[in-house]
């Protein structure tokens, strides 16, 4: 018998509405802890000449000045990546350090805010989707970026290396979306509105990180050799934006610095070894990333999204070509990091990597069913009701056995480093846990009493505690890690003290 409750249907507008709620409420630990944090490591480093420019002149063009200043310097002696150098060196906390929050509210807004239009060209402009499916799909995408991000300390809570990585890797996806954008524009003056765009992302995405830059270099060959193949109108501003894309990548590259920085790491391949090594460890990326929560949303979206494949003009004929190029531009990421250093990165890099594949294995999936419901409505089976059927809202047996499984997934959700499952383990729950225990707080105290020491004018030599019970959001203690004297030397130099040393064990 079955129960009249599933089979009444949720209004796809009232179910929209509730994945926008459930990722507002899902985000709210994370901002309410950024008020606890503060700087960290290499905050200091990229930031010693904007602090000082900061309480010297307390104008905001002497900092930004300064700022360029730092990142002439780094290209000369550390690495060529200009943007993410020329945007950490104006950390929050060097304006004061109770600012330190507007890290992660930068990081994670702007985030999803890359995320949002990304999704908006690719759902709304060329799938023609309706409002409430593209804000269902954009929740599930974003909850599961966000909460089942391998490092969440060094993606949304440490500018640094969150500026390096998850802020351009946001960048990039912007310029991605801008580009569909300019594609599928009609009007001139939008068009030219959005090639300045472009533009502008792609000097500033031009100096993310290798890897980051070297999927959209793939990624621009792709559209700009498609674009001449079918003598596309605009084909040559498409490729002078590659072109320019190209000439950021190699300025980056050739910079004094990267000699020096390479000579600090060791184990590096020859170039050969690194592509098949990228391909190795990134399918074994792939292996390991696959969650229930993952198929939850592919299942969601791709049901969701069926009427609107059934009615696109694209024919998705050849779905394992494009899996397998697909399967080429994902492993390519890797190449830079294990050519350099012979690994695949730390965990601000392989962040990137996730969001990639999360984003690059949905698109598949979509792929795959629009090359189904084709090949269903050729050949009428009766199978092709899932891609012509009107739908006027989501069965709630169906979306009841979806949040269950999804459920299910957070629950038993247990990364490898970690000896239990469960929620605590996603961004969100840890985040909770650390409020609620009061870490966060106890934190925060003991990180205020540092800073107070240290800009104390009157203490020309400090000496500093470890902070122990440090929430697994944050980046943990600079004094714990393996090079101690040159974080005393940080210190001393950012705040201008004589001396700066570690209180000795009692």
């Amino acid at each position: 018998m079955k129960l009249p409750v599933l089979q009444r249907n949720i209004s796809n507008r009232a179910l929209a509405w509730l994945c926008v709620a459930v990722l507002l409420v899902s985000l709210m630990p994370l901002y309410a802890l950024s008020f606890y944090n503060h700087a960290c490591y290499d905050d200091f480093g990229f930031s010693l000449l904007t602090r000082a420019a900061w309480q010297e002149t307390g104008s905001v063009l002497a900092t930004v000045g300064a700022a360029v200043d730092n990142t002439k310097g780094i290209r000369n002696t550390w690495e060529g990546t200009y943007a993410t150098s020329f945007i950490s060196a104006l950390q929050p906390a060097l304006f004061g350090e109770n600012l330190y929050w507007v890290s992660t509210l930068v990081l994670l807004t702007f985030f999803l805010f890359a995320l949002w239009f990304f999704l908006r060209q690719v759902l709304v402009v060329v799938l023609h989707v309706d409002k409430p499916t593209f804000r269902m799909a954009l929740c599930a995408l974003a909850f599961v970026m966000i909460q089942f991000v391998p490092e969440m300390s060094e993606a949304f809570f440490w500018f640094n290396g969150g500026v390096a990585y998850t802020l351009l890797w946001s960048a990039t996806l912007l310029r991605l979306g801008a580009w569909i954008a300019y594609l599928h524009a009609q009007r001139a003056v939008k068009k030219v509105i959005l090639g300045i765009l472009l533009i502008l992302l792609t000097l500033t995405a031009g100096g993310a990180k290798y890897s980051t830059v070297l999927f959209a270099v793939l990624v621009d060959a792709l559209i700009v050799l498609y674009g001449l193949i079918k003598k596309r109108r605009g084909r040559f501003f498409e490729l002078a934006v590659f072109v320019l894309l190209l000439s950021c990548f190699v300025f980056s590259m050739v910079a004094p610095g990267n000699t020096v920085r390479a000579a600090t790491l060791h184990g590096g391949v020859n170039a050969p070894k690194a592509i098949l090594q990228a391909f190795y460890f990134g399918l074994a990326l792939v292996g390991s990333w696959f969650s229930l929560p993952l198929l939850v949303v592919w299942a969601m979206v791709a049901w969701q999204l069926a009427e609107s494949l059934r009615g696109s003009p694209y024919r998705f004929n050849h779905p394992v070509w494009v899996t397998l190029l697909s399967v080429c531009l994902f492993c390519a990421q890797l190449a830079p990091t294990l050519y350099t250093g012979n690994y695949i990165g730390d965990g601000r890099t392989i962040n990137t990597y996730f969001y990639t594949f999360v984003l690059m294995s949905c698109a598949l999936v979509l792929y795959w069913m629009g090359w189904y419901i084709r090949r269903a409505e050729t050949r009428a089976t009766g199978f092709a009701a899932i891609g012509t059927a009107k739908k006027d809202g989501l069965r709630i047996g169906i979306f009841a056995v979806a949040v269950v499984l999804l459920i299910i997934g957070c629950l038993s959700y247990q990364p490898e480093d970690r000896e239990v499952s469960g929620i605590q383990n996603m961004s969100s729950g840890s985040a909770l846990r650390s409020l609620l225990n009061g870490e966060a707080q106890a934190y925060d105290e003991a990180m205020d009493a540092r800073d107070a020491a240290l800009n104390d004018p009157d203490q020309p030599e400090v000496v500093l505690k470890p902070v122990e019970d440090i929430p697994d959001a944050f980046m943990g203690d600079a004094l714990e890690s393996d090079n101690l004297n040159y974080v005393l030397d940080l210190y001393a130099d950012y705040y201008n003290k004589q001396r700066v040393s570690v209180a000795e064990e009692e």
